[in-house]
């Protein structure tokens, strides 16, 4: 199961060509990783930064750019969970465009829970490996 968020593409995300400029897919990805945590797991990642004082930092990004996304189009992206480790996860993004479904962007990205007291990695609270589960790509 994918999670599944659609951001516009808007002036400010595009270069003096007219398209994405390469910085902005890993912003839509962190945009739909937040997301992700607003609707899956019902906790604002802000307020699991602040209260719960976990974090989920990237270590690792193996990105391949497909096609260009340009000022208007709609960007459909998915982020799945490709594997699970004791302290480690790997988040898995597409992203197509709307109008005509083209592959524009995969990106696998590495993350470590860590807690933001000691500064260290932590196991994976269970709440969380269950609802990362729930996205696991098979």
């Amino acid at each position: 199961m994918a999670f599944t968020i659609v951001k516009k593409i808007r002036f400010d995300d595009v270069d003096g060509a007219g398209i994405v400029y390469y910085p902005q897919y890993f912003h839509l990805c962190h945009a739909a990783f937040e997301d992700f945590f607003d609707d899956a797991a019902h906790i604002s990642y802000p307020d699991l930064i602040s209260k719960e004082r976990l974090g989920f930092p990237t270590v690792s990004v193996k990105s391949d750019f497909k096609a260009p996304l340009v000022y208007g189009d709609n960007a459909i992206i998915k982020l799945g969970i490709k594997k699970i480790g004791k302290s480690s996860l790997i988040f898995s993004y597409r992203i197509r465009r709307k109008r005509d479904g083209e592959l524009c962007f995969v990106a696998d990205v590495t993350t470590v829970a860590m807690s933001l007291e000691s500064m260290k990695a932590v196991p994976i609270p269970d709440e969380y490996r269950k609802l990362f589960e729930n996205f696991l790509e098979i």
